[in-house]
């Protein structure tokens, strides 16, 4: 487990092998933390070990593509083109096509999320050291260090059970396969994609096919987990700012009743809370210039993987189909109230603002409260890529969207 000692100790010159090894193993299993920033490096370093499966661990000082990282590409990169040549192969049976346009959708969020995590790896280094500086700061604050760190731990528990639905989804593929081959010694495929020059009925070609379609689910499985247990660690952690924000705003409440008054340390604390909604500010803005198409991509391949689950599930009874559903209506759900989350914590902090003592402060501090309080009214929020607010009633519009189309497919086809 990471702490603040060994945290140094890594980033010292001297000790190059220590911070390789902690760099790249699995994280322990999860103590009893007193404090938030032992929680939040655990987070972390959870995210990192699902990552470094992939060769995507960003935090790596000094990163550099690995055997790991040019083969989560090569399948990413062959798993497209194997989605476009398998729909050439299969038409006109509209079912496999279907069939593989959820893998092709699943396989483009993969893309998108590799790509943005290599282009902005300097900057989920800063994310890391701005958000261990603030657990790191309020370690000694009782009510500031409980809040985090209950903050992190339900992070964690979110970040297990989306690993855990991943591994649901890509168990499922096997279903299907292991009945045909029980039951009829037939032998079929994990997906329906084909190889080009691969002849996947031969037994050869049967098992180079299988073997790629396994590394398929495992790099999914572990890239997708890590890279939205990513997200939902950043995202989420905005909460903890403004948890922090409300509680110093709270304080120079109690401050400017005392008599007498200590005008200097009001000043101070007036000082350091107009510095903390500048990063908070600054905080929204980078997740939403980070992360802007990434969540545009994913609710439109989610939407589409969705879509064609349910109409295979319904109409082929395709079994993975199901399992899908779950799973994709849980990764759209998590963006969204990602994105609600956002809105709601800017909503407190404006509430937070305006419910302020600012009357009893002197006008200098007074205009700086009038600042801050014109600020939070102008707030960053998560969009699907500029089109429309990601929260929670884009999640209601899009489901409900996805089954009026659905029923009117279903009555055309019948």
């Amino acid at each position: 487990m990471f702490n603040y000692h060994t945290n140094n100790l890594i980033n010292s010159s001297n000790c190059r092998a220590v911070r390789r090894h902690l760099c790249h193993r699995k994280p322990e299993r999860m103590q009893k933390f007193q404090h938030s920033y032992e929680m939040y490096e655990y987070n972390l370093d959870y995210v990192r070990w699902l990552a470094d499966v992939c060769g995507v661990d960003m935090m790596v000082e000094n990163y550099k593509m690995n055997y790991r990282t040019f083969s989560t590409l090569f399948v990413i990169t062959f798993t497209i083109l194997n989605a476009c040549y398998s729909c050439w192969f299969y038409y006109p049976n509209w079912f496999k096509i279907v069939e593989v346009l959820i893998t092709f959708s699943v396989c483009l969020q993969g893309a998108n999320k590799f790509y943005n995590a290599y282009i902005h790896r300097h900057f989920f280094i800063l994310m890391y050291g701005r958000l261990r500086n603030l657990h790191f700061k309020y370690r000694q604050h009782q009510q500031n260090n409980a809040q985090l760190l209950l903050l992190m731990q339900r992070i964690h528990l979110i970040s297990k059970g989306i690993f855990v639905l991943f591994i649901l989804g890509g168990c499922s593929y096997f279903v299907y396969p292991i009945f045909s081959y029980w039951c009829c010694r037939r032998r079929e495929l994990l997906f329906s994609l084909r190889i080009p020059w691969i002849d996947a009925d031969s037994p050869n070609g049967y098992i180079i096919t299988m073997s790629f379609q396994l590394c398929m689910i495992i790099f999914t499985v572990f890239g997708m987990s890590a890279a939205d247990s990513a997200i939902l660690l950043f995202v989420c952690s905005l909460a903890g700012f403004v948890d922090v924000f409300k509680n110093e705003l709270n304080e120079l409440n109690v401050m400017v009743e005392e008599k007498p008054r200590k005008e200097q340390k009001i000043r101070e604390k007036v000082r350091e809370i107009c510095v903390q909604h500048l990063t908070v500010i600054e905080y929204e803005s980078d997740l939403d210039e980070r992360y802007f198409t990434t969540c545009f991509v994913q609710v439109v391949s989610a939407t589409v993987g969705l879509s064609s689950a349910l109409f295979l599930a319904y109409v082929a009874r395709y079994i993975p189909g199901f399992a899908l559903m779950l799973v994709l209506s849980a990764q759209l759900f998590e963006f969204c109230l990602l994105g609600t989350v956002l809105y709601v914590k800017n909503e407190e902090i404006t509430e937070a603002i305006y419910e302020a003592k600012w009357h009893l402060l002197e006008k200098p501090q007074q205009r700086c409260i009038a600042l801050m309080l014109h600020k939070s009214q102008n707030f960053v929020e998560m969009t699907v890529g500029g089109l429309a607010p990601l929260n929670m009633e884009t999640f209601v519009a899009i489901m409900k969207s996805i089954y009026s189309y659905f029923t009117m497919l279903i009555s055309f086809i019948e």
